[in-house]
C-alpha cells in the first residue's frame, strides 16, 4: 500500500467483502456486515485503544494471518 501498511485489522465489521479481498493489502475484521456504518464522530488518529481486551498504543506492530493477532511492542527479527 502507498502508506506503508502491509495490512488492516479492524474491532468490527466489514462490507464489500467481494471488492476487499483482491485489494494487495491483508484485511482482518470480525465479520462481514451488508449495512453501512453509522458514522458519529471523526475518530482520532496516534491514541493507544483497546482491542478485544489488548492494549494496542502507537508504534505497536500487529502480526496477522486467518488465526489471529499477536501484538508486540517493535518488530519483531
Amino acid at each position: 500500500a502507498r502508506n506503508g501498511w502491509a495490512g488492516v485489522v479492524i474491532d468490527g465489521c466489514v462490507r464489500d467483502v467481494a471488492e476487499l479481498a483482491p485489494l494487495p493489502i491483508g484485511i482482518l475484521a470480525l465479520a462481514p456486515m451488508p449495512m453501512p456504518p453509522r458514522k458519529q464522530d471523526q475518530g482520532e488518529r496516534d491514541v493507544a485503544v483497546l482491542i478485544q481486551g489488548v492494549w494496542v498504543r502507537p508504534g505497536d506492530w500487529l502480526y496477522a494471518d486467518e488465526d489471529g493477532v499477536v501484538v508486540h511492542a517493535g518488530a519483531l527479527s
